[in-house]
């Protein structure tokens, strides 16, 4: 390396080091068990995810890195078809997050970035830049309003979503009442743009979205508060849509409520309804696109979830989602024993039921699945 770049690199990285950083690193590994769709043998594959993130603070100033370094093993599942066509989804930003695949014969691995952004926040204003999650919507299964992070329910990891390109701005309009607008940049060149005012009624935390893309626009509600004082916590969101890409219009809407026991039991459901359904093709073929997520097989679901603590090691959770239409269900159990403060093991379960021609009973066969965590 030249003298001049040396200097470069230390004028750089020692501003650094004044700031303040929280560096954790992560690893999950998953061992599974199932039959990838449009085949019919039943496969055992490695799936390993090292997380590498480092949250930087300097006064009213951020910065978040997130890395991850992924490695599949098992040459049965990324030859198969359900691995190939999961590699083509990609996240909506005008730049490839991924480094390309390395294929090393029974496996690959490749690096990504996961988040990557600057922000400032103090009473009044909270801004960031960069690649970042936006937060809409208050539904825990189904996100109906979030067209920028919408969590995957039948996913392994719901809640491992990739991130947007993306210029966000809150502001504080008083003690319960913010707006906020977002742009952000997509794959094609193009922009999505979303704006929500959000305030306080006394019974509950309302809000109006407002989102605009080159392939779909919303006009949606968020509502959220507590049934008196019975404990119970109940949310709504929804909207019209138009999805300019399949030329429909549709209405959907959730409405769920939360309990949580003395005995350390929490319960939640939630139901989903929309105006439109679609077939399996048009779903299949637009995953890339804005409402993917918003697209459905049925007009109506409920979700129930359930978690509870058995001992101060052991956990258990379950959701279920049921298909009022064709009574078909989706059944995830999970039950996880903590190895020490920063381990734990888990073992769990995707499973289908219903009938060869009904959603959820025509995937081919359930998903078995070791899970160990640990974060340094």
């Amino acid at each position: 390396m030249k003298i001049a770049n040396l200097i470069t690199l230390f004028c750089l990285t020692v501003p650094l080091m004044a700031i303040e950083h929280d560096i954790t690193i992560e690893n999950t590994n998953y061992t599974l068990s199932k039959v990838p769709f449009s085949d019919d043998n039943r496969i055992l594959y490695n799936y390993n995810r090292l997380r590498l993130s480092d949250k930087m603070k300097e006064g009213n100033f951020f910065m978040t890195v997130i890395a991850d370094i992924d490695n599949y093993y098992g040459a049965d599942y990324i030859d198969s078809f359900e691995y190939q066509f999961l590699r083509t989804i990609k996240a909506d930003t005008p730049f490839n997050i991924e480094t390309n695949a390395k294929n090393y014969g029974e496996g690959e691995i490749f690096a990504r970035i996961h988040r990557f952004n600057v922000g400032y926040v103090d009473e009044k204003h909270h801004v960031i830049f960069g690649l970042q999650k936006i937060s809409m919507g208050v539904g825990r299964i189904w996100t109906p309003t979030d067209l920028f992070n919408p969590r995957n329910p039948l996913a392994l990891e719901p809640d491992q979503i990739y991130g947007n390109y993306a210029l966000s701005y809150t502001y504080a309009l008083g003690g319960l009442s913010e707006a906020m607008a977002v742009v952000a940049k997509r794959h094609d060149d193009s922009y999505k743009y979303a704006g929500r005012i959000k305030t306080n009624i006394g019974l509950a935390d309302i809000a109006v979205d407002l989102f605009s893309s080159n392939d779909a626009q919303m006009i949606a509600y968020e509502i959220e508060g507590n049934l008196f004082d019975t404990g119970v916590e109940w949310r709504s969101e929804g909207g019209y849509y138009k999805d300019k890409l399949l030329d429909k219009d549709f209405h959907q809407t959730i409405l769920g409520v939360d309990y949580g026991f003395v005995n350390g039991l929490t319960i939640m459901t939630e139901w989903l309804h929309s105006s439109e359904t679609y077939r399996v093709d048009e779903i299949l073929l637009t995953q890339n696109s804005t409402l993917s997520n918003n697209r459905h097989l049925s007009s109506d679901y409920l979700g129930a979830s359930g978690y509870y603590d058995f001992n101060l090691l052991i956990n258990g959770a379950i959701s279920i989602i049921y298909s009022l239409e064709d009574q078909s269900s989706f059944i995830s159990p999970l039950i996880e024993y903590s190895l020490s403060d920063d381990a734990s093991l888990a073992l769990g379960a995707l499973l289908y039921t219903g009938d060869d021609q009904s959603e959820f009973g025509s995937l081919e066969g359930n998903t078995y699945y070791l899970r160990w965590k640990v974060t340094f």
